[in-house]
């Protein structure tokens, strides 16, 4: 007896629940996979303040940026990010990052805001349309297996750039010496 309502419940459980499930996460890119490509990317100019910590933190001190940038009316361009520290080997007290939006040429934000740029280079490119908690997972885990094949180092700075809903993730493919810490970006 309790089968037979179990089979009876069944499309109902399916129409009411599991179906819009599956449908948030295939919108959300759950069953979505990072593109990769070898390109040359950069020359992005932005504006950014230093973040030291935890890279959960990262998005409040985007923010910060985006307040700064709205009060001194300059038009804030994609969210990017540089994340000079790795998570996986690196104490989160000690992680560090640049968190900003990239800026025309002629803006010029005004103190505490500082300005720097990201040079043209040659980088290998993750990039998906997801959704936040599933994109840096998916795009960070392309660039490992990619390190991992190639038989090299995770090269830093990486550059995060969410542009439209997509995360790209571009890792230079020439690795930056340690005693640069800012190479790869220059004034």
């Amino acid at each position: 007896m309790a089968a037979k309502t179990v089979k009876k419940q069944l499309p109902y459980f399916l129409l009411v629940f599991l179906i819009p499930v599956t449908l948030v996460l295939w919108w959300w890119g759950l069953f979505s996979s990072a593109d990769v490509e070898i390109a040359e990317r950069g020359n992005y100019r932005y504006a950014y303040l230093e973040a030291d910590g935890p890279y959960s933190k990262l998005s409040s001190k985007q923010e910060e940026v985006l307040h700064e940038l709205v009060d001194q009316n300059i038009q804030p361009g994609p969210e990017i990010t540089l994340i000079f520290s790795d998570p996986r080997t690196t104490p989160y007290k000690e992680l560090h990052a640049r968190a900003g939006f990239i800026i025309d040429a002629d803006a010029k934000p005004a103190a505490p805001i500082q300005v720097d740029t990201v040079p043209v280079r040659k980088v290998f490119v993750a990039s998906i349309k997801a959704h936040p908690l599933l994109a840096y997972g998916k795009t960070y885990s392309k660039v490992l297996e990619f390190v991992k094949s190639k038989d090299m180092p995770l090269n830093l700075p990486t550059v995060e750039i969410v542009d439209d809903s997509v995360l790209s993730v571009e890792m230079p493919l020439n690795p930056v010496p340690e005693s640069q810490p800012n190479a790869g970006v220059s004034p």
